[in-house]
């Protein structure tokens, strides 16, 4: 990756430990949902973590609190979505050593429909009853689901692209 893109400091490759631990369980949950967007290792989803909070002017808590949102259906902010964005875009550039530099496969539309009606069926299930945590985690499944099949590195974007393509 670029240096206008990620900060240096953080992480300098594979070999190289993280400078902080995984501690934060939505850090961590952000992290591993960047790894399967990429796909790449940890230490490529740690630094596109790190370039998205900077370029939104905010910690990468903040950030990864907002994707866990996400997965839960808030809206990510405009701003944060943006970073993101960009930060998985530069992160698929080629010689940054993801897998998806280029052109990737697109799921079949009876696999994008299938996740798409268990998001909606979990949605309903959890608006139903809030505090049922199967209900949450079938929510976030679902999500997770879809933001690798549509190569989205948020819920909302991964659920919109999923529309998009299956009303194609």
């Amino acid at each position: 990756m670029t240096a206008d893109v990620l900060p240096s400091p953080r992480l300098q490759g594979p070999g190289t430990p993280p400078a902080a631990p995984l501690s934060e369980p939505a850090r961590s949950w952000a992290v591993g949902m960047l790894m399967a967007t990429l796909p790449g290792p940890a230490h490529l989803a740690e630094q596109v973590l790190s370039a998205a909070a900077t370029r939104a002017g905010l910690a990468e808590s903040e950030v990864a609190r907002a994707m866990v949102a996400g997965s839960r259906g808030t809206p990510l902010p405009a701003d944060i979505e943006q970073a993101l964005d960009h930060a998985v875009q530069a992160g698929r550039r080629p010689g940054t050593g993801s897998r998806r530099a280029g052109s990737f496969l697109l799921p079949t539309r009876e696999d994008a429909e299938r996740a798409l009606g268990r998001f909606f069926d979990a949605r309903v299930r959890l608006c139903a009853a809030p505090d049922d945590p199967e209900a949450r985690r079938a929510v976030d499944d679902a999500v997770y689901t879809l933001c690798v099949l549509m190569a989205q590195p948020s819920p909302h974007a991964a659920v919109n692209e999923a529309l998009q393509y299956t009303n194609a």
